[in-house]
């Protein structure tokens, strides 16, 4: 019905507010209702007990009948009750006002029990004749012991239904100017909140167009606020990942269609014959080459796109990840000693067992060795199995180039190579990020440290968890 969140916000808080002033206007006319109710009650037996006193008075014949009359004519003037006084039979003994009562069924049938000693009190309003509703209470008339008559004390509901309606007049009055004070403030405050979010709002269709938009300028430092300012850096994120996607794109463009255009000139140079037979041999190795770059390169960035999605699933098992290390350095002696470097293994704890993929803990070997083996020309390859608290700890250092220390931070990054570190590199930038991903998902943690020009140090913690 209401398609704004500002006329959803104002008729919500509205009506609320409404139905709470209603309840607690309800509840506080029934309370003065009652509480006018319980002091009539109390006024009407108190009056029936000065007449009690005056009764016994006037059979001590301390005071005449005139006097009694006169007495209880000003009690019942002054208070608003009638007053009537009545043997059992019901014939008048004292009558205020001189007027005789006309009983009804009701009264009549509680006259029985107050000559039995009980006091009724009638506070749900009856009519007498034709007179206005009243309430009334009827006490026995007690003399030496013995009752000897019924006091029957009325008293109109006009005085009650008066003050019921000058308090409900009241009440309403109050609640009129709460109610309209309330809903200019509800008014204010449902601006107040749905004024940033409508902004957030078009920001987030612009940003959505494509469009540049400045930061959200909230103050406050409630959840809107926490809001806009959630808005600013999710901005900030989506221009850092538009950027980065946008360098992704250019970057695999420029890894596919360097070894691409390289097969590609090879092979057209031999059918153009522009290469000489007898160096074909050497430009189809070079073809060879460039082709099996590219196959690693594809497999390396499905590997990475598959990590990124979730769709990768480990596949724990029990291993002494001391055995796995040694695999892979046997595995990659030949690759290391074409530099003659001095490619070791340490083991400072022994027959670390470890509860984890044990192909994807290869490939963070692997990739951290070749890593280390591209910028190593001369000097050591080092790595280091250990062991500290419920963590197994993987080390990896080397004497090579090193990173300069504001590059750190961007050494995980996709398609981030070596080449903006200064140092060249034919790598696409990808094995980094793999190892990243994969310690990622064992819920371990990577560091690096790193002297430029000196060398560097790649540590990895991964938890030891059986499950």
């Amino acid at each position: 019905m209401f398609k704004s969140i500002y006329m959803n916000l104002f008729v919500t808080y509205l009506s609320v507010f409404l139905a709470i002033i209603i309840l607690i206007s309800f509840f506080m006319v029934s309370i003065f209702y009652r509480e006018f109710t319980i002091q009539a009650e109390q006024n009407l037996e108190n009056a029936g007990n000065r007449v009690n006193a005056l009764m016994e008075r006037y059979y001590n014949n301390e005071i005449t009948r005139v006097e009694l009359n006169s007495w209880i004519n000003a009690m019942s003037y002054i208070s608003n009750i009638k007053i009537y006084i009545l043997n059992p039979d019901t014939s008048s003994l004292s009558v205020a006002d001189d007027k005789d009562i006309s009983l009804n069924v009701q009264i009549i049938s509680d006259m029985t029990d107050i000559m039995n000693g009980a006091t009724i009190k009638r506070m749900n309003p009856i009519k007498l004749s034709s007179e206005d509703e009243v309430v009334y209470v009827g006490m026995p008339l007690e003399y030496n012991g013995q009752v000897s008559g019924v006091i029957l004390l009325f008293t109109p509901m006009t005085e009650l239904n008066k003050i019921s309606r000058e308090v409900l007049n009241t009440m309403l009055g109050i609640v009129g100017v709460t109610i309209l004070i309330s809903a200019f403030a509800i008014l204010r405050s449902s601006i107040r909140i749905s004024e940033p979010i409508v902004e957030i709002s078009n920001y987030a269709i612009e940003l959505g167009r494509g469009r540049e938009i400045p930061d959200i300028e909230i103050k406050s430092k409630d959840e809107i606020g926490r809001l806009g300012r959630s808005f600013n850096i999710m901005k900030k994120e989506i221009l850092v990942a538009e950027q980065m996607r946008r360098d992704i794109v250019a970057n695999v463009s420029h890894e596919l269609r360097t070894p691409l255009t390289s097969i590609i000139g090879f092979l057209k140079g031999i059918l153009d014959g522009v290469i000489k037979p007898e160096d074909e041999k050497k430009y189809l190795e070079l073809a060879y080459n460039e082709a099996n770059r590219l196959k690693d390169l594809t497999k390396e960035i499905v590997e990475v796109a598959k990590l990124e999605s979730g769709s990768t699933k480990l596949n724990k098992e029990r291993f002494v990840l001391n055995d796995l290390a040694k695999e892979v350095k046997i595995e990659l002696d030949g690759m290391v000693s074409e530099k003659k470097l001095n490619f070791t293994l340490e083991e400072k704890v022994k027959n670390i067992v470890l509860f984890a993929d044990k192909d994807r803990i290869r490939q963070v070997f692997i990739n951290i060795i070749n890593n280390s083996f591209k910028f190593t020309d001369k000097g050591y390859i080092k790595v280091t199995i250990n062991r500290k608290d419920k963590n197994a700890i993987i080390q990896v250092a080397d004497s090579g180039t090193g990173i300069k220390k504001d590059k750190i931070s961007y050494l995980f990054n996709k398609f981030y190579t070596a080449n903006e570190y200064g140092n060249a590199t034919n790598g696409a930038g990808l094995g980094l990020n793999i190892v990243k991903n994969i310690v990622d998902m064992h819920d371990g943690t990577i560091k690096v440290d790193s002297e430029y020009g000196k060398g560097t140090k790649i540590t990895i913690h991964i938890p030891i968890v059986f499950e």
